[in-house]
């Protein structure tokens, strides 16, 4: 009976083991995105995050690492480096680390393309031997392009990310977190060149040709992965665009998009969502994600124009000597019904720590106040005069005497002048005494 017990404890462990590894066993506790590794959501406009969960894990971000490729791209298009019309011929280099399962346009050494069309397959097509050709048409060698897309990494505050390849096949070393994919992909949006880039559906390309003078392939179109952003698609989400999706067996599924509805705008990043879970995707994360951010939250008025934040002295003012310093503009936000002032954290900077002098006119800038809600953060807001105060000619002169008074040298040339004075008049009256002596001497003679 005793090893029946044991072994019934047994089996019932493993059971619970092996349905706390089923990836259909996790609970859902109610959070968006629940099943993906890891979340970003943000504001697009102002780069407020909304939500997130795990964003500064190290993750592999498979395919897009090729939003830092195409970004880098895009500038060198703006700073006139390259030309979309340009003809790219693939190298024996271009295609060193290309496998055969990854995504591609099976491109052969000598191909032509032009820069625009191989700018497509990237984002569109998601193709990692067009990756490698656009940097080594960038940067000269693929090597040189890395040290630009970790150095740009850098500078956009993507410290938790080291890209060794552009196109985010598995690779040693090789990582980036949700939230540094935020960063660069917020500020990647920003360029017009790329959005056009990653907002499209599909684009016809012309035919390439080759180097040798042989005929190269037909034209086509390419189409974009994202079956958010397409009509007829199960996942499609009315005013989805972009970014880009990703996907290897050892990142799962992933996608970072926008989503503007209402004048709304989001940036979501959704990443590492399982494989193997029916009707889980990286598409149904996000939508879950959208639907509960719109339904969450709306631009609300946290903060009026206005809104007294600080009471400040003035001095040698006519009309008052206290003045109040409100709010320039109002703090509108994404936030939750209900959200308002005493949720918030706030710190008040005054430019004069010390008594303001006059005069003062309306409007000026005289400190700021910032506002943080949890890991969001709202300002600095300009605190400026409420009111102008004009001078006081009375009160200048006045303060003008007092300072002069105080003054050590005036207080000692004043010591000086009352001893010197008293000695005058001491000798006055010794003169005098004298006087009055010898006159009596002489009357006493007579």
């Amino acid at each position: 009976m005793k090893k029946q017990r044991i072994l019934t404890s047994i089996l019932l462990s493993l059971l619970i083991l092996a349905l706390i590894g089923t990836p259909l066993a996790i609970a859902n506790d109610g959070s968006p995105a629940w099943m993906a590794q890891a979340v970003v959501l943000a504001d697009a406009d102002t780069g407020e995050i909304l939500y997130a969960r795990n964003e500064h894990m190290r993750i592999d971000p498979a395919s897009t690492t090729k939003i830092m490729t195409a970004l880098l791209a895009i500038e060198a298009l703006e700073r006139g480096e390259v030309s979309i019309s340009d003809q790219v011929t693939t190298s024996e280099t271009a295609l060193f680390d290309m496998i055969p399962t990854g995504a591609s346009l099976e491109l052969q050494v000598g191909e032509i393309m032009t820069f625009e069309a191989l700018l497509f397959a990237v984002m569109l097509r998601s193709a990692n031997d067009a990756s490698n050709v656009v940097a080594e048409h960038v940067s000269g060698s693929v090597d040189s392009f890395l040290n630009l897309m970790n150095a740009r990494a850098r500078e956009l505050g993507a410290y938790n990310t080291n890209f060794t390849n552009t196109h985010g096949l598995t690779a040693y070393g090789h990582y980036s977190t949700a939230y540094d994919l935020f960063l660069i992909t917020q500020y990647a949006i920003s360029h017009p060149r790329f959005a056009e880039l990653y907002a499209l559906q599909e684009r016809p390309h012309a035919a390439s040709s080759m180097a040798d003078g042989s005929e190269g392939r037909y034209a086509g179109i390419f189409v974009s992965t994202n079956r958010l952003t397409d009509p007829e698609s199960d996942y499609y989400f009315p005013g989805a665009h972009g970014v880009k999706t990703g996907f290897t067996s050892a990142a799962g599924l992933c996608l970072i998009s926008t989503a503007l509805r209402d004048d709304i705008y989001l940036l979501a990043v959704v990443m590492g969502v399982p494989v193997d879970v029916d009707e889980v995707n990286h598409f149904t994360e996000t939508i879950h994600l959208y639907e509960w951010a719109f339904d969450t939250f709306a631009h609300r008025e946290v903060l009026s124009a206005g809104s007294v934040f600080a009471i400040v002295p003035v001095e040698f003012g006519e009309e008052a000597d206290s003045i109040d310093l409100v709010t320039a503009e109002p703090i509108i936000a994404l936030a939750r019904e209900g959200t308002n002032l005493d949720h918030f954290e706030r710190e008040v900077t005054l430019f004069h720590q010390d008594t303001l002098s006059a005069p003062i006119t309306r409007g000026d800038v005289l400190g700021e106040v910032t506002f943080n809600y949890g890991d969001r953060i709202f300002g600095p807001i300009a605190l400026i005069a409420a009111d102008s105060i004009t001078l006081s000619r009375v009160e200048v002169i006045q303060h003008e005497v007092e300072e002069t008074l105080q003054s050590g040298w005036v207080q000692f040339a004043i010591i000086a002048f009352v001893a010197l004075l008293l000695l005058f008049v001491i000798g006055g009256i010794i003169r005098s005494a004298r006087k009055r002596k010898r006159k009596r001497a002489r009357m006493g003679r007579r």
